[in-house]
């Protein structure tokens, strides 16, 4: 991956937001990988199910 030095400098401010909305953000981008023809690639599913389940376990830990 070319761009994965990229990502070393993402950061995320939960400031004022809810582990809930980040959650809903995550079932709304597998959602994408796993139905969207434009979004999809060749690993779209392997992309939705990691996403799927971090936002299950994400509610499941914070009972946001």
């Amino acid at each position: 991956m070319s761009n994965l030095n990229a990502l070393d400098d993402l950061t995320f401010d939960m400031e004022g937001a809810k582990y809930g909305e980040l959650a809903d953000s995550l079932e709304y981008w597998a959602e994408k990988f796993y139905l969207d023809e434009e979004t999809s690639d060749a690993y779209g599913d392997q992309i939705a199910y990691l996403l799927y389940n971090m936002a299950f376990q994400m509610r499941n830990l914070t009972d946001d």
